[in-house]
């Protein structure tokens, strides 16, 4: 038999069914609530504002994609969304989405550029396989030439024939220095990378060679 259904009852449901289909997704929620993190957010409130800055960026751009793609399948953009910073519309929270990616690619990228430049007068006298470490794994490591002298100007980077990296491990019972050097040829870079290490808080300066 078929029960007879009344145009109320039809009504209630179309409206739950809306309902429904207006939830905001989990993954939209959680873009939002990330990105709402960095309302507020300035680069000298913390300890490592670049880091930051990439991370506001990130989740800016993740936040404005998701609901991009929530508005494209139908989500309405006045639909109201809580978050632990107050109530908003999506139109709101996409507004929000491009402030914070704004500031956090402002903050990265003069950051960036800044880091950048402290790295370019040594990139003019390097060429070959020292530019090619340099710029892959040693910019941002302090250098030892031979005997363990510290490379300090481009040209150091540029005439020194071994450059070396040194680091301590205190996990164990004693500590253990370890020392990584490349040799060279001019910007030639000759042979493998050699590798020597032994227990105490600082390298030896013949274990720079």
């Amino acid at each position: 038999m078929f029960r007879t259904i009344s145009i109320a009852a039809l009504l209630s449901i179309a409206v739950a069914t809306t309902a429904m289909a207006q939830q905001v997704p989990k993954d939209l929620d959680d873009a939002i609530t990330a990105a709402s993190d960095w309302i507020g957010w300035k680069a000298e409130d913390t300890f490592y504002p670049k880091e930051d800055g990439k991370k506001a960026l990130e989740d800016g751009k993740t936040c404005i994609d998701k609901i991009d793609e929530a508005l494209a399948k139908g989500l309405a953009a006045s639909t109201v969304f809580e978050t632990h910073k107050g109530k908003m519309t999506i139109t709101e929270a996409r507004e929000m989405c491009v402030g914070v990616r704004d500031a956090g690619q402002k903050v990265f990228g003069d950051l960036t550029a800044a880091e950048e430049a402290t790295y370019e007068p040594f990139r003019k006298v390097l060429t070959g396989d020292k530019l090619n470490l340099y710029n892959d794994r040693l910019k941002k490591f302090k250098l030892y030439g031979a005997g363990g002298k510290v490379l300090k100007t481009p040209e150091d980077y540029r005439d020194s024939l071994v450059w070396c990296t040194t680091g301590v491990d205190r996990e164990g019972i004693v500590p253990v220095w370890s020392v990584d050097c490349w040799h060279f040829k001019g910007m030639t870079k000759v042979g493998s990378v050699e590798s020597r290490s032994g227990s105490g808080d600082q390298a030896p300066s013949s274990a720079f060679r």
